[in-house]
């Protein structure tokens, strides 16, 4: 028998509940099932919402307990529950809308009524639910908590176990595949009503698993586990594979928001593993906390952190030496009911500090001065010190006591990074290190400390690349002879797991094909098949993982949202994907977002020189760009510059070809749609919304020369041409200009075209396939920004597409 808590997101609608019922649905055959459910999402707060305004005598809490009422109508009509679930869900709403209106007319809410009417979201949730359940075939029997769970006095999570445990007895009598129970709800010694504490369905479901003797709980909801960081703030938070009892419980302590920190202490006082899913994705592994995590872990399991603390610090000369201050100091904040999140105090005796939380900050002033008003009177004690905008950031791991130096690791780097730390605590066994910072750092803080403690020494890089022709073959050449020198100095380890072209794909057998990869895709492989090679790295399911795209085709750039899903990296030289829709641009990179990988694409813009990473870190530091113009096609450039020194156009071009400067097909060069897709990504990189239709565009031959279906089409058409090219090298030795293919973005407007430059414009010494990109900014403004350098050829776009293979395994 094991448990199964599902929350409110998990339930929200009727197709979360049929993803629920498929999840009971798998071991539906193997054990019997007990299901603790929570109210519909939001539904909790909705009814504390109703109270709120009822006590305020504000009638608005009827419309708002009438849409509550629709959402679970709308749930059972959805799900074709039979009538006696819509008569007992519409008398349940009937005795709620009596309890409001008493407290309406009273203008005063009882413990006993705010409970019946908290609660019942979770009543009303498991009676759809069950109906549910048994409409599929499940035998479903519905069990009311209160009649089980029973606190103490009346007083919430004061659980009386004794008495539960034994009524807990009745339920192994019942036969039954799946029980479900309401969560949160309970009931005090007279029988009334109580609640377990917000989040309080996970406590229901700890009870349940300890009071049944239960194999395993599993606490399902809509993140994959417990993450080393929180991944809204730290991109490279992976979730937590195994943990322990006590590093869950200090985790859930200090901010982590996926368990509820009291559900723990029966289930670890029975030795109950507890597993936390994903309702959303099933198949993940989420997180294990059991008694006895496998060794082979991290030092550090997580860091969480608590935002909207107060340092609140007493002192004086008069507290050195003098017993009782601590006391009287920690008895009046009890009294008053304020929770205290960390202590520390200094070794003179002269001051002592705790955090305490926003809320509580006037309140613990009024009391601290009462308390001391004589000694303050006296100048024996100062008035209370209150620092705000402070955060709590623990750092949890069970084998950092065991581990010499971890406190100097994590205090060094924030020091490295200018983090002020205004207080800290530690246990002697260094379970949790925790200490107080700005919340303005708070990101900061938990990035630097994630990149020192949860990184291996030697990080396996997986590659998967598509496209092994010239640039390819140099970036495996490149990667060969690094190789050692990256495993050394950098702690990065390249393994090339597959490699494929437009005929054939290989797929490694061993970490080694780095070696002789030709020799593996000639003699031993098969017929390339791109969706085989996509679903075959998704079903290896490698750690770093980096999709390497080295080709120009358009048929891989659609496969990039379904490789960014199966949480694999891209890095790209090919344009098609960030030059294509920007709705398609911007989902590609929320893909990338979504799933904690990258999306690299250095090498689209100038092949290795760093256009779209200066531009990223324009922007990242507040500048913004205001105009853009370049030169960016090296082949172009190479072409115009052979037909300055005296070539003829058609033999320039040839030229280009030969030396593989061009794209594959040279019509995307000579037609301008290269140089126009490369102003779309920099343009959209500077952060400007941008369509192909939005841009002015000139292509650099006649429209007749591009009509061919062959590069000898191509060749033919420009020789039948070439007065009109010889026409240029008149008009340039008459004017004393240069014609240039330029792109141009300002003042929202695109333009990619040939143009004439002077002598003294920066594009016009521009030598053989170079690139120059001239960047306006806020900051670059009399003096544009310019980038030069090589932008065509085998060697530099591997550099490029190298480069970002290194940042993305760097980051």
């Amino acid at each position: 028998m094991k448990v199964l808590k599902f929350g409110g997101s998990s339930v929200s609608n009727s197709e979360n509940c049929k993803r629920v019922q498929e999840i009971i649905k798998r071991d539906y055959a193997n054990c019997k099932q007990v299901v603790v459910v929570s109210a519909f999402g939001g539904v909790t707060d909705e009814l504390e919402r109703c109270i709120n305004l009822a006590s305020d005598r504000n009638k608005e809490y009827e419309n708002s307990l009438f849409k509550v009422k629709e959402r679970h109508f709308q749930v059972i009509n959805e799900l074709n529950l039979p009538a006696e679930i819509e008569f007992g869900t519409s008398k349940k709403f009937d005795e709620i809308a009596e309890l409001l209106q008493g407290v309406y007319l009273l203008e005063e809410i009882s413990q006993k009524v705010k409970n019946s009417v908290m609660g019942s979201g979770e009543i009303l949730s498991s009676l759809i639910f069950s109906a549910y359940l048994n409409q599929c075939g499940m035998n479903t029997v519905l069990f009311d908590s209160r009649d089980f769970i029973k606190t103490q006095n009346g007083k919430g999570v004061f659980l009386n176990s004794e008495q539960t445990n034994k009524n807990l007895e009745a339920v192994k009598n019942v036969e039954f595949q799946v029980a479900l129970f309401p969560g949160f709800i309970a009931s005090g010694q007279k029988g009334e009503m109580t609640l377990l504490g917000r989040g309080g369905s996970d406590y229901t479901a700890s009870i349940l698993a300890a009071g049944l003797k239960c194999s395993e709980l599993e606490i399902w909801t809509d993140v994959s586990g417990m993450f080393t960081a929180d991944p809204r703030l730290v991109s490279q938070a992976q979730p937590i594979e195994q943990m322990s009892f006590q590093e869950a419980m200090e985790l859930s302590h200090f901010g982590a928001k996926v368990i509820y920190p009291p559900t723990l202490i029966p289930v670890l006082q029975n030795k109950i593993n507890v597993r936390i899913k994903n309702t959303f994705a099933p198949d993940e592994k989420g997180t294990l906390i059991t008694s006895a995590p496998k060794s082979e872990r991290s030092i550090v399991r997580g860091l969480s952190s608590i935002n909207n603390i107060n340092l609140f610090t007493l002192s004086g000369s008069g507290m050195v030496g003098i017993s009782g201050f601590a006391s009287r100091f920690f008895t009046c904040l009890a009294q008053n009911k304020i929770n205290v999140v960390l202590i520390t105090q200094a070794s003179s005796e002269q001051s002592m500090s705790v955090g305490i939380n926003e809320g509580d900050r006037a309140l613990a002033i009024e009391a601290v001065r009462s308390e001391f008003e004589m000694e303050i009177r006296m100048n024996l004690v100062n008035e209370p010190a209150v620092e705000q905008d402070l955060s709590i950031v623990a750092v949890v791991g069970e084998d950092m006591g065991y581990t010499p130096g971890i406190s100097g690791k994590v205090f060094s780097v924030l020091g490295r990074n200018g983090v002020n730390i205004r207080a800290m605590a530690q246990g002697g066994n260094e379970l949790n290190i925790t200490f107080m910072v700005p919340t303005f750092d708070v990101k900061k803080v938990l990035n630097v400390i994630h990149e020192d403690f949860f990184i291996s020494t030697h990080k396996k890089v997986n590659l998967y690349i598509a496209g092994v022709g010239n640039v390819g073959g140099k970036l495996l050449e490149f990667m060969k002879n690094q190789y050692d020198y990256l495993l050394e100095e950098k702690g990065l380890q390249l393994i090339v797991r597959a490699v494929t072209n437009s005929r054939k794909m290989y797929f490694a057998k061993d970490e080694n094909m780095l070696q002789d990869w030709k020799q593996k895709l000639e003699e031993e492989s098969e017929v390339a098949n791109l969706q085989e090679f996509v679903k075959r790295m998704d079903q290896a399911n490698l750690r770093n993982s980096v999709f390497v795209d080295i080709t120009a085709s358009e048929s891989v750039s659609k496969v990039y949202q379904q490789v960014l899903n199966s949480t694999v990296s891209i890095v790209a030289c090919n344009k098609i994907a960030a030059s294509s829709e920007f709705d398609n641009y911007l989902r590609i990179k929320a893909a990338a977002k979504k799933h904690n990988v990258e999306f690299m694409f250095e090498s689209n813009v100038g092949a290795g020189l760093p256009v779209i990473s200066t531009i990223n870190s324009l922007i990242h530091t507040g500048d913004k760009i205001v105009g853009i113009d370049a030169v960016v096609s090296g082949s172009l450039n190479f072409i115009m510059n052979e037909f300055n020194n005296g070539k003829s156009f058609v033999e320039a071009v040839k030229m280009a070809m030969e030396q593989g400067f061009t794209e594959p097909d040279p019509k995307i060069d000579l037609s301008g749609m290269d140089v126009l897709r490369k102003l779309l990504i920099l343009s959209r990189e500077a952060g400007y919304k941008l369509e192909v239709k939005d841009v002015e565009h000139e292509p650099m031959i006649p429209l007749s020369c591009l009509n061919g279906e062959t590069a000898a089409d191509l060749i033919r058409d420009l020789e039948a041409h070439n007065d009109h090219f010889e026409a240029w090298r008149t008009v340039m030795a008459e004017k004393n200009i240069r014609y240039r293919y330029i792109a141009s973005f300002a003042d929202g407007k695109a333009n990619v075209s040939l143009k004439e430059v002077t002598p003294d414009h920066p594009f016009y010494d521009i030598h053989g396939k170079d690139n120059v990109i001239s960047l306006k900014t806020k900051w670059y403004n009399d003096q544009p920004l310019i980038i030069k350098g090589a932008g065509a050829g085998a060697e530099v776009t591997a550099s490029g597409i190298f480069g970002d293979i290194i940042r993305i395994t760097s980051n």
